[in-house]
Formats: C-alpha cells, structure tokens, sequence
C-alpha cells in the first residue's frame, strides 16, 4: 500500500509540475511526457489500489511495477537533456535508472506467472522500504547530532 501510495503523489506531482510547478522546464515534445507518464502512474497507482482493495497480491504487485517503470518513464527527458550527471550523485542516479526498472520487471515477471507472488511483492516494495529505511535513519542522525 505504502509503495502505490508513494506512487501516485510521483505521479500527480509529475502531472502538475509543467502547470503550476516549472512551465518553462522542458520545449518541445519533452514537455508533454512528464505529465503523460505523471498521469498513467496515478492510474496504475489507483489500479494497485484496487488491486489491494480486492486482496489480489498478483495485480497489485503488477500494477506497482508499472508504476515504477512509467516513473522512469517520466525521468527520460531530463536524462535526455543533461544526460546522466553521474558526477551530482553517482550511486542514486545509476540505483534509478538501472536498478529501478530491473527490480520493476523482475517482480512483473515474477508475478505474472503467479509462481513466487509473495516474493515479487518483496522484490517491488524494496525500493519504498529502502527509502523508509534511508528516511529513519537520517532522522535519527538529525535527531543525535543536528544539522
């Protein structure tokens, strides 16, 4: 749930950010996938919420990977236009763009055959719980040692 959740705020800060965000941030056809794929994660993410809704573990899982993979998606034209800027933060930007989707269609392939659905769950929640790990333990250190 924490994994969709997260999923449709990507999606519907992606779709509003050429409106209210940054208007002038992309030209051209650039312009117009950021919010496309914004738009379709949040559908995938509200389909994930169906999906759980319903207790189907197998199309949840698929939905969340497709929301992950047209996150990535979505983070095309910025790759496009300055490429990928390995020397801002080296481990985060190949973790995104490589690691991302592998973890996406390996928990698809998983659970499309329904052979290791628990595990395909496991395998598409590990970037969200990696995150809620990163998340706590960044607070603990602000909260030990202040900025």
């Amino acid at each position: 749930m924490l994994s969709a959740g997260l999923a449709a705020y990507f999606g519907l800060s992606s779709l509003l950010l050429p409106f209210f965000g940054a208007p002038d941030l992309y030209t051209g056809i650039e312009r117009w996938i950021v919010p496309a794929a914004g738009a379709l994660q949040l559908a995938a993410a509200a389909v994930a919420f169906m999906f759980i809704a319903r207790r189907d573990l197998r199309g949840a899982t698929l939905a969340v990977a497709a929301c992950w993979m047209l996150g990535c998606l979505g983070a095309l034209p910025a790759v496009i236009c300055s490429g990928f800027d390995v020397n801002a933060e080296p481990r985060l930007t190949l973790a995104y763009f490589l690691a991302l989707p592998v973890i996406a269609v390996s928990a698809a392939a998983l659970a499309w055959g329904n052979r290791h659905p628990i595990l395909a769950a496991f395998i598409v929640t590990a970037p969200t719980l990696a995150g809620l790990l990163f998340t706590i333990a960044f607070a603990i250190m602000i909260a030990l040692h202040g900025f």
